[in-house]
């Protein structure tokens, strides 16, 4: 499709907006309700707790998306009550026994369709994700078995196509409540959005330090925990990508957070994030990404900030430029289900050389139904790039469930 105008396109951004505003505007009723047959039957439900829970901007999802959430069994069926069973929890089996404490699984379903503008042609793209994952838990929960096979993942390029399918293929042990440890395939803990699953992330695409730094699937040992102030994820891995075996190297992938404040409850600095971190190997030469970030939240007001430099870097695949980047996101909660985002966006493909700057502007607006589990989403970006002298509009809507 054609010479479709910037004019236009907005157009469609907004006449979508405003056709949803009803809907979102719709506030369920969380708390008791009426059995019409029965007279005044009051239940609870623990799966409300799903629904208040606000989203922030550093939320990952490693299967424990729905711990403790259970609902009592009643005779009036409504789509409400449907779609609670249907969406907002793991379908899982429990066991009376110290051997195998509980089996669960889903499937995850992730579709964007993407409208995108650049000089007068018009690209449309439906790509989709369909995962599924299995966990159990087992030895008086002290051990838990985590997997996720990624189905429609393009593994064209790999060697392995089956082992490259696997985002997650890990077993943990847990020492503590805070503290555990993770041995096999995992999301490498490269940043904020690097360590964050596809269907966790604010936008519809990561950031970009986080997509050229830190998109990666990674086989290793790691560390991860929190004790007061303090949370860490230190690992030691191989540093060939998406479970094709160890011929490439060795590589260190840490990241440390801090609370300073956060002891002084009811302070608006009490939820206030201070990450370091730091990915250094070798995958046919020597590479580090080093960066520093922060996220913030105050009632309903959301923000993130993070820098990235890299002098070599191995995401997905390994890059020997000097690059760098940041990102800065503000968001806005009106209620616990709709949330506002807008992001600016700065990334140099090498800093080595001029005119390498891209630079991406970005709002979007975020639906959650039942957390990640149930979610719709609609991202305006415009993107502004110096080397080609061009100028990009696009349009993203997402529908995302587990079920």
């Amino acid at each position: 499709m054609k010479n479709l105008s910037l004019k236009n396109l907005l157009a469609l951004f907004f006449m979508f907006v405003f056709s949803l505003t009803p809907v979102f505007g719709i506030e369920e009723n969380t708390g008791n309700f009426l059995d019409m047959q029965k007279g005044e039957k009051k239940y609870i439900k623990k799966g409300e707790v799903l629904k208040d829970k606000i989203i922030t901007l550093d939320e990952t999802i490693d299967g424990d998306t729905t711990t403790d959430v259970e609902f009592e069994d009643d005779d009036y069926l409504d789509f409400k009550l449907f779609s609670e069973k249907a969406f907002a929890r793991k379908k899982m089996v429990r066991f009376d026994n110290k051997y195998i404490n509980e089996i669960s699984g889903e499937l995850r379903f992730q579709g964007v369709a993407s409208f995108e503008e650049r000089r007068g042609d018009l690209n449309t793209t439906y790509p989709f994700d369909i995962n599924a994952v299995i966990e159990s838990k087992f030895l008086d929960n002290k051990y838990r078995f985590f997997t996720e096979y990624a189905f429609t993942r393009n593994v064209d390029d790999l060697d392995n196509a089956f082992f490259g399918k696997f985002s997650n293929l890990h077993i943990e042990r847990n020492f503590s409540e805070n503290h555990k440890m993770r041995i096999g395939v995992s999301r490498s803990p490269i940043g904020l959005e690097g360590s964050m699953s596809s269907f966790a992330l604010p936008f519809a695409q990561r950031a970009q330090i986080s997509r050229e730094f830190g998109d990666a699937i990674s086989t290793g040992i790691s560390f991860i925990g929190h004790k007061g102030a303090l949370e860490y994820n230190l690992g030691g891995y191989t540093s060939t990508r998406f479970t094709q075996g160890f011929k490439d190297g060795a590589e260190f992938i840490g990241r440390v957070g801090v609370r300073p404040f956060y002891k002084q409850e009811g302070s608006f600095l009490n939820n206030l994030k201070l990450y370091a971190g730091a990915d250094v190997g070798h995958r046919g030469e020597n590479y580090g990404v080093y960066s520093a970030a922060m996220t913030y939240e105050y009632k309903k007001f959301l923000m993130n900030f993070e820098y990235a430099y890299a002098d070599g870097s191995n995401g997905d695949y390994f890059d020997p430029r000097k690059r760098q980047g940041f990102f800065t996101t503000v968001g806005w909660n009106f209620t616990p289900k709709l949330q506002l985002l807008a992001r600016y966006d700065y990334f140099d493909s090498d800093i080595t050389s001029s005119n390498n700057i891209n630079h991406e502007y970005s709002v979007g607006i975020n639906y959650f139904v039942f957390k990640q589990r149930l979610k719709f989403a609609l991202n305006y970006v415009f993107s502004n790039n110096e080397k080609t002298n061009t100028n990009t509009n696009a349009i993203y809507f997402l529908t995302q469930f587990f079920i």
